[in-house]
């Protein structure tokens, strides 16, 4: 059984200077800031803040922000395990289920998320390199809003959390 097709649909790390990361991907790298998003997280007990930049080729860089956060990130026993990652894009729910089953022919050990709306899968290389691997018709791309997204930046920033 072969796995779906995947593509790369963006790079997540954490934030440890929200204000820093903003100004560095604004002015620096001459991203543009397209997607925000603020709400709770079960597991990791805390509310947080995803902010994506997209590059000029159009490439996504994620950063989280939580309360809870102090760093340092290296071999944090406390750091998420679904902070760090690359996401990786099925197009359906079904591939997704279908990449479950070539891991586990392949006898590879993955995580499991289902919140009810959608599974994804967490999985390793064998240089730690953490993937997810989800299911989505498009791109995240494509709810790109840099208005709405700078709204919920500076919602999260009046409200204390960054």
């Amino acid at each position: 059984m072969t796995a779906a097709p995947i593509s790369v649909d963006h790079l997540a790390f954490p934030t440890r200077d929200l204000a820093a990361t903003d100004a560095f991907y604004l002015n620096v790298m001459g991203a543009a800031l397209v997607h925000a998003e603020s709400g709770y997280s079960p597991s990791w007990k805390s509310d947080y803040l995803l902010i994506t930049y997209a590059l000029s080729d159009g490439t996504r860089l994620s950063f989280y922000d939580w309360p809870a956060d102090n760093g340092p990130y290296a071999d944090d026993p406390q750091m998420p395990d679904d902070v760090f990652h690359i996401g990786l894009r099925c197009r359906s729910a079904r591939d997704v289920i279908a990449w479950q089953n070539h891991l586990f022919q392949h006898k590879i050990v993955y995580h499991n998320e289902d919140d009810g709306t959608s599974r994804r899968l967490f999985v390793r290389d064998p240089n730690g390199i953490r993937f997810k691997i989800f299911a989505s018709e498009s791109a995240k791309s494509d709810e790109d809003h840099e208005g709405r997204a700078r709204a919920v930046y500076d919602e999260w920033r009046n409200i204390g959390n960054g």
